[in-house]
């Protein structure tokens, strides 16, 4: 088709063939009605000609299950109303299908929906949903070795204390990669979890795990922030190595991004597209002081990452290992420790844009 071999980030997606699931997360964000919020969206779709339901959340990995479902009973586009963590959970059910996406911010950092540019407000994202206008885009994958974990469940309450989680042991033969996400029974068999924006190790993935839930969803990004500074004083600073095309660098913070937006209105993989193959690596060395990690983000929310000491290269694939317990987020849910490795899966997915 002409279109599409000439076209390949910018189609149109058919309104006459549109069957909707909205998957919501009544308590991402501030306090909302999310309910009375989807039953609006799904009520403006309809005025567009597209029939659409909503489904809500209420445990971890609800999303995907939910998503799961709704393509099973025909859905050919998943709407995702809440945050990046949401979003994250209903991605892993669509790869491999032929759904489109729609991205509906609704939670902290929203930095997927600031990324593709998309209208927060249910009328004109309505209306952007229904022109049908999409893109493909390549999405992250996490994996690592069943033989170098042993996976303890991590509930939301773990994650917010030092109890935890896998504990590593070092093997000479590798297995087939296991799923990094929160280690239910049933995710345990699953063997990658993919992730849209970008992978953080180390400090940004400590200061998510500290980050108080309540104060999240009270005061926002705001709570990031106060989770940050008391790393200043708190954080003990890990060393990791990142193992690029060859290249071993050690590091105290990483970032493997797919997407260049990030939360806190910070810029760290400049570079970064969506659609692009590879991802842009933003690594930090072990500096002696955290007011020295301080400084470099100062430079990065002025847009500055390449002023900052870090070394930044562009892969298709990231190895990162070490000795202690580093953690890792996704998507800004922690997901567990290293080691784990970083590909890129290019051409993944059909994204709504405006």
């Amino acid at each position: 088709m002409w279109l599409a071999s000439n076209l390949p980030y910018a189609m149109m997606f058919s309104m006459a063939e549109r069957q909707a699931t909205i998957i919501y997360n009544p308590m991402s964000g501030r306090k909302g009605k999310r309910a009375e919020q989807a039953a609006q969206m799904v009520r403006l779709l309809a005025a567009h000609g597209i029939k659409a339901d909503a489904q809500a959340t209420h445990a971890p990995d609800d999303a995907t299950r939910l998503t799961r479902e709704a393509l099973a009973n025909g859905a050919n586009l998943i709407i995702s109303y809440g945050g990046d963590g949401t979003l994250n959970e209903v991605i892993q059910a669509m790869v491999g299908s032929d759904a489109v996406l729609g991205v509906w911010a609704g939670g902290t950092a929203n930095v997927v929906a600031r990324d593709l540019e998309l209208p927060r407000q249910p009328q004109p994202l309505a209306a952007v949903i229904a022109a049908g206008k999409t893109k493909r885009i390549a999405l992250g994958v996490a994996s690592r070795s069943l033989e170098s974990v042993v996976w303890r469940p991590v509930s939301d309450e773990q994650i917010n204390t030092s109890a935890t989680v896998p504990e590593t042991r070092k093997t000479a033969k590798q297995a087939e990669p296991v799923n990094v996400g929160r280690q239910t029974p049933d995710a345990r068999h699953q063997t990658r979890r993919y992730f849209f924006m970008f992978a953080g190790i180390g400090l940004d993935a400590s200061i998510a795990r500290g980050v108080n839930r309540k104060l999240k969803r009270r005061m926002g990004e705001f709570a990031f922030w106060v989770s940050g500074l008391r790393h200043l004083l708190l954080w003990q600073r890990q060393r990791f190595t990142v193992a690029v095309d060859g290249q071993r660098y050690d590091s105290a913070f990483t970032l493997i991004g797919k997407g260049k937006s990030y939360g806190g209105n910070l810029v760290i993989a400049k570079n970064a597209r969506l659609e692009d193959p590879e991802f842009e690596v933003f690594i930090l060395p072990r500096f002696k002081t955290t007011f020295a990690y301080l400084f470099a983000l100062i430079k990065c929310f002025f847009k500055r990452p390449e002023k900052t000491q870090a070394v930044i290269v562009k892969s298709h694939r990231v190895t990162l290992d070490s000795d202690e317990e580093v953690w890792v987020e996704l998507d800004g849910e922690v997901v567990g420790t290293l080691p784990m490795t970083f590909e890129v899966l290019p051409d993944a997915l059909s994204v709504i844009v405006p």
